[in-house]
Parts: C-alpha cells; structure tokens; sequence
C-alpha cells in the first residue's frame, strides 16, 4: 500500500508507525549471526556482517565502502573547504580492523592513523545540529542522542522529553563546547553540524571521535534527505533507513510531478535583513525547490548553490510584481513585515495578502521544524509550497511548516 505524503502530513503519524502498519519489514532478524542488528554473538572471518548495504543515489557529499565486518564512511567536505575525512565503522562483537584489512578502500594503504574507528551500532552520540535529531527519532533510535550542542534549538518533542528527564545533556550552550562535560561523559562519538568547531581537535586529543554530518553541504533537497542513510549505518538500522528514505523520494517526484504541466508562478523568495536581501540561485537547495514547485522568479537562472545578496531596491526593481512572497522570517502578521521595513508594502504580493512564512511549527523552546525535521522531509516541504504557488493543485492540502500571514 502506497501512503502519499499528503495522507501523512494530514494524520501527522511518523514514518515509521506507518511502514509498521503496512507490514514492511524492520531488519530486526539477521541470518550473519548478528542478534537484531546489534552485536556479532559467533564471528567468522568471511561472514558479510552488514548485509543491508546502503549506497546514495542523490547525496554527494557521502559514500560507504563494505569490507566483511567493517564500512569505510568517507565525507568529501567535512566542512567548506576542509579535505575529506574518512571513519571506520565496525560491528559490535568483531575484531577492530587493521590496516591491511582495507584492500579496496579508499583507507588501503593509508594506514589508520587520524581515522576514528566506531564500534557499531553506536548507543550515545552527541549531535551538532538538530538537523540530525529526526534521523535518530525517525529510525525509533532517540535514546541514541544523549548531547545536544544547545537544548533551546531542540524542535523534536521526543528529545525535549529527553532533555527534561535528564537523559540528554546540552553540552555546548551559548555556542561554546564544555569540553570537559563532553569529555566525562564519554559518548560514542559526536557528530558536528559541517563546520569546524576549535573545541574538536581537543575532544579529538582525548578520544573522542568526531564525525562530520554535512548535510547540508548538498544542493539538493533528497541528497540533503539521505544523510538518514548514515544514521542507519550508525546505529544498525539501515534497512530501515533506506525504506524510509526510498518513501521520502517516492513522495517527492509524486509531488513534483503535479507541477510538471502547470505554469509557473513568479515569486518573491527572501525578505530583508542587516540592511540585504538574499535569495536563492536557481542551483541552490532552495532553489531546486522552488523550481520543482512550479516556481520562478528573476534570478533562478543565476549558477552556483550559494545565496545572491541584493539590496530591497534591486530587489523591488525586479520583482514588485510576484504573485506569491515566500519568506523565512518570523513574522506573524503583515504588520509585522511593515515594522520590518516600511518598502515591504510596496510589493504586489504584499497588497495582496499573499505572503507565507515558514515559522508554522514551532517546537517548545522557539525551534523551528523547518529547519529541523524539513531537511529530512523535503517531500512535505514541497507539498506545502505547491500548495501555495499552485493552490488549485493541491487545494485541500494542510501545511506543515509555512502560514500565510495574518492580515493584522
């Protein structure tokens, strides 16, 4: 049985409630005598113990290299600009890989020095951004996450229950590491958020491996969705991951392909902000959905996947005339958009009332779901901008993550 995203975003049941209820299996019985995914009981050299392989067909900035019982994860940008780091991952209840186990890997011959061996599936990983908090969730792996780098970004319920009972420490607050809270507790490793941190290389010096979630270095919305598939490898669950992602990318071309015939609707991205207007180039993340949501506006032709820096008056002489202002600020009414900057009425879309926002979801402490879950699902973020650059195509869809501005 097929479950449109637009059937998931309206009963709001998780992914995996709704795989379960379909009868789609959740790789929790192994035949390489390993007992649920977890740890090897009886080694044999020669066993293949990651049976589930996973391969990305979108993400780039990832790949995984099988050996028997270990999987070489190599990220070819850690951070801008930063050269690739490479980490050994290995499963519970076998033997640490040597060097000259890695005939065929990008690690052969390299030797292991600098290269963070993990047993798997990994049982505490601190986490740099919470964008990774719902591949964890997603993948019933929650009690995995026992560090947040700053508890009042945490949108995921589950993990703010988490952080409640004591059961998930903030290690980073303010936006520096307590290096020593980081250190004591000891985690299986911590994942960054795809840029560098100075407190690294100190938890580096003292044992800790750090591995980069870089995510969002992609340029696409599903390569940035299937980072779920590192998560799967972490914690055991790639089977599960590669079915959860293979309904996200399902989702999205069903999506995508409403607006195929339909014709495009000019809008307005961005709003103003420390004095410039930034909108996304036509090969930027945003941009791609945008575009894939019958979208256009005057500088979705421009290359790269970076963001252009306009100021409001460029930005007015190009596109007063959008139908549809499509913003990323935290605003709540079209007040709110005046206070901003009193020029923001003189757009069409503003006269109009046609103004969304992406701040809908908001989590307990003031985070934003958009931020968070929406990288994971870009299949509901596409639907909710169908719906509001081509309300006719999906007309009775509820959004997730954008709200039209109230008119006082």
């Amino acid at each position: 049985m097929h479950l449109s995203p637009l059937t998931r975003s309206a009963t709001a049941l998780p992914l995996v409630a709704l795989l379960t209820a379909c009868g789609a299996p959740l790789a929790d019985e192994k035949t390489d005598g390993t007992a649920a995914g977890g740890c090897v009981e009886d080694f044999e050299p020669g066993t293949d113990h990651f049976p589930d392989k996973v391969e990305p067909g979108h993400a780039e900035n990832i790949s995984f290299e099988y050996g028997d019982h270990y999987v070489v994860v190599t990220v070819e940008q850690p951070a801008p600009g930063a050269d690739p780091e490479s980490y050994l991952l290995h499963r519970c209840g076998t033997p640490e890989p040597e060097a000259g186990d890695l005939e065929g890997t990008g690690l052969a011959g390299d030797g292991l020095d600098g290269v963070p061996t993990i047993e798997v599936p990994v049982e505490s990983v601190f986490s740099g951004s919470t964008t990774h908090l719902p591949l964890f969730t997603e993948l019933d792996r929650a009690g995995a996450l026992t560090g947040v780098s700053d508890a009042s970004f945490v949108s995921t319920e589950e993990i703010s229950d988490q952080i409640e009972a004591d059961e998930t420490v903030e290690y980073a607050g303010g936006g520096t590491i307590d290096q020593e809270l980081v250190i004591a507790e000891d985690p299986d490793l911590l994942m960054t958020g795809g840029t560098e941190d100075p407190g690294y290389e100190s938890l580096r010096e003292a044992g800790v491996p750090v591995v980069a979630n870089a995510e969002w270095l992609e340029a696409t919305p599903l390569g940035r969705a299937e980072w779920l598939l590192f998560a799967g490898v972490l914690t055991g669950q790639e089977q599960r991951a590669a079915e959860l992602f293979a309904e996200i990318e399902s989702d999205y071309d069903e999506v995508a392909e409403l607006t195929a015939d339909a014709d495009p609707v000019q809008v307005l991205p961005g709003q103003l902000g420390d004095g410039s207007w930034f909108v996304p180039a036509g090969g930027s993340y945003v941009g791609r959905l945008l575009a894939d949501a019958g979208a256009t506006h005057p500088w979705d032709g421009t290359e790269g996947t970076e963001s252009v820096e306009l100021d409001l008056e460029e930005v007015l002489a190009e596109a007063r005339e959008a139908d549809v202002w499509v913003a990323s600020a935290d605003w709540d009414t079209l007040a709110d958009a005046e206070a901003g900057d009193e020029r923001h009425t003189e757009f069409a879309a503003f006269a109009t009332g046609q103004v969304w926002t992406n701040n809908k979801a908001i989590g307990p402490t003031g985070g934003n779901q958009y931020w968070d879950e929406g990288v994971l699902r870009p299949d509901l973020v596409l639907a909710d901008l169908v719906h509001v650059v081509h309300p006719d195509l999906l007309p009775d869809h509820e959004t997730r993550y954008y709200r039209q501005l109230d008119q006082e």
